[in-house]
């Protein structure tokens, strides 16, 4: 692992705090015209409405979309998204990529990979993260380069969060589990049948560490794997909000059941991963997305599976001329572009 002592520590002390201006997640957010703008409210959108494929220059195996979701005549959701085909003769590669303190903004972390030799056409933010460094699951190549967090601390108490997590295996089969790194499996993760015996809204939590013994608890290990949560579509169903409250995620600044920018990645029944991002707090006209429409959209585009990723001022999506498609929220009214610096990063490439 190439994990300091430094920071496990972190791992061991903090989650997502909401006091911190830097941290991953979505942070506090007055919401224009009033508060009722951000929570959702009214019918959910028509996906696909005003949609357009954005495929010149972009091999076969890559489509990408942009497309506005109206709520009604007057508010919508702007976003992106890329479906990919990462298996069979000329198809793109699906990988996730953790970047040491400081972390890279998406169009940083697109120029790194072309230098390196590689043909990146679709770079996204990807786990939540604290003072730059990754709080979720990241593993590359086989190798875990950063860990899940260990302690939330909601309202009430401490909590062993198990959150979602997406993963790649070898035979280019994607994943998705619920995941902690407990102490006695040597801070490996392991994959659990649930969240286990966590559920923020009812102010229940575990009172010991999740053990690599539990029943149903195996070691996980994909080729490329990516934390975040919660987990929103499984088997082809919409469950984000149960799980919103089971992954101790409202403490974390996620912000669920509010409009918001978001970044989400999942996969198709066929095999095909999908990446989106959507604008929010204003930005492009954008109100964004709740965690359940998200998880309505991403069902519209075919995922049987798929998870929330970090979302806010983080959520950046860069298209194959490494120039950002989206307007990431940081950006204010400003006239250049602001993006994050983030530690884990979403990339899809050209073979």
């Amino acid at each position: 692992m190439k994990i300091s002592s430094a920071f496990l520590v972190l791992f061991a002390m903090t989650s997502l705090l909401l006091s911190c201006s830097d941290r991953g997640g979505v942070e506090d957010y007055e919401f224009p015209g009033g508060e009722e703008s951000g929570e959702g409210a009214g019918e959910s959108p028509v996906a696909g409405e005003d949609e357009d494929i954005l495929q010149e220059g972009y091999p076969s195996s890559i489509s990408l979309y942009s497309f506005t979701d109206w709520f009604d005549s007057d508010s919508k959701c702007v976003g992106w998204y890329a479906i990919a085909d990462v298996s069979g003769e000329g198809a793109a590669a699906f990988s996730v990529r953790h970047f040491l303190s400081p972390g890279r903004t998406p169009e940083g972390i697109f120029s790194e990979l072309e230098l390196d030799g590689e043909s990146p056409c679709i770079v996204t933010n990807a786990g939540y993260f604290y003072n730059g460094e990754s709080m979720s699951l990241c593993i590359h190549e086989g190798q875990v380069e950063s860990i899940a967090t260990q302690l939330a601390y909601p309202d009430g108490g401490t909590a062993y969060p198990v959150r979602a997590a997406f993963g790649m295996f070898p035979d280019g089969s994607f994943e998705t589990t619920w995941i902690y790194c407990p102490n006695d499996g040597g801070q490996k993760p392991y994959s659990y049948p649930s969240p286990l015996d966590n559920d923020e809204s009812t102010g229940t939590f575990m009172t010991d560490m999740p053990s690599a013994s539990y029943e149903g608890a195996e070691l996980w290990t994909p080729q490329e794997a990516i934390g975040g949560g919660p987990m929103i579509v499984l088997d082809g169903k919409n469950v984000a909000n149960e799980y919103y409250w089971r992954e101790v995620l409202d403490a974390g600044g996620t912000a669920g059941m509010s409009r918001q920018p978001r970044t989400a990645v999942g996969a198709t029944a066929d095999g095909r991963v999908i990446v989106l991002v959507c604008d929010g707090r204003g930005m492009n006209g954008s109100l964004g997305y709740t965690l359940s429409e998200l998880a309505d959209k991403l069902i519209s585009l075919g995922a049987e599976k798929a998870i929330n990723l970090d979302g806010g001022g983080s959520s950046a999506i860069v298209g194959k001329d490494g120039k950002v498609l989206n307007r990431p929220s940081d950006t204010g009214d400003g006239v250049s572009i602001v993006m994050r610096q983030v530690p884990t990063a979403l990339v899809i490439t050209a073979e």
